[in-house]
Order: C-alpha cells, then sequence, then structure tokens
C-alpha cells in the first residue's frame, strides 16, 4: 500500500504541478493587471492623452468665446467693490492695504508676485493635470471634472456679480496698483496679469481656487514630507500673493477656497455614487446585496449588515 501510495502521489505531482502552471497561467496576468492597474498599454495610454488634451482644449476654447462677449460692467463691478469692502470691514478683514504696505517698498519681491500671479495661475494645474494623467490616471478623472466645474462656477459668478479687484478701488482707500506703481515696478508683467483673467473677475478668486484645487489633487499621490509641506504651502502662499498685488480681497480667497473644496467633495461623492450604479448595472455587484448601515445609538455606532436589520 505505501508503494502504491507512493507512486500514485509521484505520478499525481506532475499533474498537479501541470494544473498549478496552468492556473498560474490563466490568472497571472490578470492579477498582475488588478495589482497594478495604472499600468495601461503605451497606446492605450497615449491615446487617452490625446482625448483628454482635445477635451481640455474645446473646454478653453469655450471659456475663451464666453470671456469675449461679456459685457465688462465697469458701475456694476465698481459698486460691488464697496459691498465687498462693507462686508470685510464689518467682519474686521479689511486689511489688505496694511499687507501690501509691508512688501511694497521692495522691489525684487513686488516683481516675483507679480510674475507669480500672472506665471504660475495656468502653468502648475497644467503640470498637475499632465502628471496625474501620465503617473496617476485613476486618480485624474475626478480631479480633471472638479476643475472644470469649480471653473464653471466662478465664471457664472463673474457674469452674474462682477466685482473690481482692489487695486481699482477709489484712491482714498490706499491700496496701490502694482501695475502701476510709482516706481514702475510690475509693468514687464502686465501683460501676464491682464491675461490671467477676467478684469473684473476678483469674486472668487480663481488663483485660489486653482491653487487648492492642485493641493487637492496632489495630496494623495504624494508621499515625501518636504512635498506634501510644498503642496500645502502652494495656495497658502497664493494666497498672500493675491492680496499684496491687489488683484483679490481677503474674502474674495475665503470664497475661491471653499468653491474648490466645496466642489471636490461633491465630485467625489457623486463618482461614488456613479461607480456603484454601474457596478450594480454590470452585475459585477449581485443584486440582492445592501450595503450595511451605520446606526448609532446612545452615543456610539453599531455596525450591522443586511441579514441582521
Amino acid at each position: 500500500m505505501a508503494e502504491v501510495d507512493s507512486e500514485a502521489t509521484e505520478a499525481g505531482e506532475p499533474a498537479a504541478a501541470g494544473r498549478s502552471a496552468a492556473g498560474t497561467a490563466a490568472v497571472g496576468p490578470a492579477a498582475a493587471g488588478a495589482a497594478h492597474p495604472e499600468r495601461a498599454p503605451a497606446l492605450s495610454r497615449w491615446r487617452r492623452v490625446a482625448r483628454e488634451l482635445g477635451l481640455l482644449a474645446l473646454v478653453a476654447i469655450v471659456y475663451e468665446e464666453i470671456a469675449a462677449h461679456l459685457v465688462q460692467a465697469g458701475s456694476a463691478a465698481a459698486s460691488h467693490a464697496l459691498m465687498i469692502v462693507g462686508a470685510e470691514r464689518a467682519l474686521g478683514l479689511f486689511d489688505e492695504r496694511a499687507v501690501q504696505a509691508a512688501f511694497l517698498h521692495n522691489d525684487t519681491i513686488t516683481d516675483a508676485f507679480n510674475a507669480y500671479y500672472g506665471g504660475t495661475h495656468f502653468l502648475v494645474p497644467a503640470f498637475v493635470l499632465g502628471g496625474l494623467l501620465w503617473r496617476h490616471p485613476g486618480q485624474y478623472g475626478r480631479a480633471r471634472t472638479a476643475l472644470v466645474v469649480t471653473s464653471a462656477v466662478a465664471f457664472v459668478v463673474f457674469w452674474l456679480f462682477p466685482v473690481a479687484p482692489p487695486r481699482l478701488l477709489p484712491a482714498h482707500f490706499g491700496i496701490v496698483d502694482m501695475l502701476r506703481a510709482p516706481d514702475g515696478s510690475g509693468h514687464f508683467e502686465s501683460t501676464l496679469i491682464t491675461t490671467a483673467g477676467d478684469r473684473y473677475a476678483s469674486m472668487p478668486s480663481v488663483h485660489v481656487a486653482w491653487a487648492v484645487w492642485c493641493a487637492l489633487a496632489l495630496w494623495p499621490v504624494v508621499r515625501p514630507w518636504i512635498l506634501r509641506a510644498l503642496v500645502v504651502a502652494y495656495p497658502l502662499m497664493t494666497i498672500l500673493v493675491v492680496v499684496v498685488t491687489g488683484n483679490h480681497y481677503f474674502l474674495d480667497t475665503i470664497a475661491g477656497a471653499v468653491l474648490s473644496v466645496g466642489t471636490w467633495i461633491a465630485v467625489t461623492r457623486i463618482g461614488a455614487w456613479l461607480s456603484v450604479r454601474r457596478a450594480f448595472r454590470r452585475g459585477t455587484v449581485p443584486r440582492d446585496h445592501r450595503p450595511c448601515r451605520i446606526r448609532s445609538a446612545a452615543g456610539a455606532g453599531s455596525l450591522r449588515g443586511p441579514d441582521q436589520q
């Protein structure tokens, strides 16, 4: 019996090994794909890059067309600017003049701030989008949608509620127009600033909204602490720059940050809901499955499955 068992075992080993190898060969590619979902074939990746670039170019064209036909309502924008000033005074926030005065007499800083205001507004978000699309495509869709929705909402506000920036307030407010500073600083960057947005698009600050968006998009994919520090510092630096250059009020920066965060949360939750619906329709989730419900009782939560309800 021992010899028979030994022979059966020896004979079964090749078959078992064959079945194991076949199973590994069949499951291997799928398992590898599941373990590395972001390693798409090069051709497929380039096609997606081309498709996304075309989509973003279309959005940019639509944006420019609408901006070109907007009526620059200067009187309404000036009136709304005074409303913002009044609100900031009531809240104790109208300190733009003091913040600007701390940097105004340093030409190097003012020139750098003007260049930062006009140069980073488009370049940094474009770099973030490109990096996500190429290195982290799983994170790209949500980020792109959040950026487009944020910009669209801000543009509607500009249309309905144009606001003149602080640098265009009457002289008695004491806020210097950095494009026409007495020493001529900022003249080189005037083109950058005038092309960085609508003339009366102060509320909300799209510069701050996009900077906060960059931080939200990069935080999940950035690991080194020094890079995360830079991610957090970027929107804070942007807030300082837009105030010092006289292009935005503090309320503008708050509104821009709230808009970006709110849009990100909404896009994330709606995306999760749509993913669940698609999974049900494709049959990848059993029809009789119901998500667990969390119920709190007497200050403590209890997790109950469908069979415990």
